[in-house]
């Protein structure tokens, strides 16, 4: 074990001691999270449902980096964890956490929100990892489908993954609202409107540890044969950073716009291993894998979904893309399958399904 991870345990350890002196609070909820110092997307929708005088909040968030002065704060946020986490009735995550998984006391019930409505590749206690996830009681998913794979890559019961559906997609299931965003877009970028809008939206390779890194697209082969009718917009993942295409007017980058909102102004979806691509199936549009090192991947990393059995195309590179195109090889029967393969609950009030769920918690 690292230097820094032996003096980390060893203050953790003695603050369990003296926390565990004071009683937990039935009615405090917290928040935790390591990718973002405030509150987005699950967690705001969330806590915007919490009433303040029934639920105690605290908030503990932060945006974790390697660097030295990253790590400095992550220690001394770990020691605000400690005491948050065991004097609450409810801990949320959304993120893995090394607190929770070492250090939590009995009473206390961690709801693992999860940032994703599924899981292409593995991860989680099924991969080489740096400690082990435990102490987790529920996780929240869209599905029963994802059942054994959470209850694997989170160490609980099957049981305890909760398919009452992820907050974030309740407006992808609101017509209105997707048709206001959609026009909001056409509004903001007027050179979308009349055109067939692909987005491409791809995953990261590697890992925090190793790095990360992107397979090659060639955005521009796309467009030029295609036609001008067509136009690609990309989103990397947030932790590949502002990664660019070639310059094209038909090219746009769109790194700085949330996926959702994206979703509302595409024709199809070019992706991967990214779940995103389970959010994307609640529209009902044309889905394409994008997935010239399949092999590689299922070999070092794993699935959990055969992306070749979902019935949608896979390619392996651009022009395989443009075929599927061209020809129009989608079943929107097919689809709407996966839809329902994929989220059991389809009326957008997730979020007050989790809610609900909190609210039963204090009352045990």
């Amino acid at each position: 074990m690292e230097p820094q991870k032996l003096v980390l345990n060893f203050v953790l350890t003695i603050e369990l001691f003296f926390v565990s002196l004071f009683k937990i609070k039935k009615n405090r909820v917290t928040f935790i999270s390591l990718t973002s110092n405030k509150l987005s997307g699950d967690f705001k929708l969330i806590y915007d449902q919490l009433d303040p005088e029934v639920f105690d909040i605290k908030l503990c968030m932060i945006h974790y980096n390697k660097k030295l002065y990253g790590q400095f704060l992550y220690f001394i946020n770990c020691i605000k964890q400690l005491y948050l986490i065991n004097t609450s009735r409810v801990v949320i995550l959304q993120d893995n956490n090394y607190v929770v998984s070492k250090f939590k006391r009995k009473g206390v019930i961690v709801l693992q929100v999860w940032h994703a409505c599924g899981a292409i590749k593995k991860f989680g206690n099924v991969i080489e990892r740096q400690y082990s996830i435990n102490n987790y009681d529920y996780v929240l998913a869209t599905s029963s489908y994802w059942q054994d794979p959470y209850s694997q890559a989170f160490g609980i019961e099957p049981s305890h993954v909760l398919p009452i559906g992820m907050p974030r997609t309740d407006k992808l299931f609101k017509e209105d609202i997707v048709a206001e965003k959609r026009a909001k877009m056409l509004s903001r970028y007027p050179q979308l409107a009349g055109k067939k809008v692909i987005l491409y939206a791809p995953t990261f390779r590697g890992n925090i540890y190793k790095g990360f890194s992107t397979i090659p697209f060639d955005a521009k082969k796309m467009i030029d044969e295609l036609g001008e009718d067509y136009v690609v917009l990309y989103k990397y993942h947030p932790l590949l950073g502002n990664v660019m295409l070639a310059k094209n007017d038909r090219i746009i980058n769109m790194n700085h716009i949330d996926v959702h909102t994206l979703f509302c102004v595409s024709d199809y979806l070019i992706s991967d291993y990214s779940s995103v691509v389970f959010d994307f199936m609640i529209l009902e549009k044309p889905l394409i894998f994008f997935t010239p090192d399949l092999k590689s991947y299922i070999e070092e990393v794993g699935t959990f979904v055969d992306i070749e059995k979902l019935g949608c195309p896979v390619c392996y590179d651009e022009e395989a893309i443009i075929k599927c195109i061209q020809n129009n090889d989608f079943s929107d029967s097919h689809i709407k399958e996966l839809k329902d393969t994929f989220f059991d609950m389809q009326d957008g009030k997730s979020t007050e399904r989790v809610a609900a769920f909190l609210k039963e918690q204090i009352k045990k």
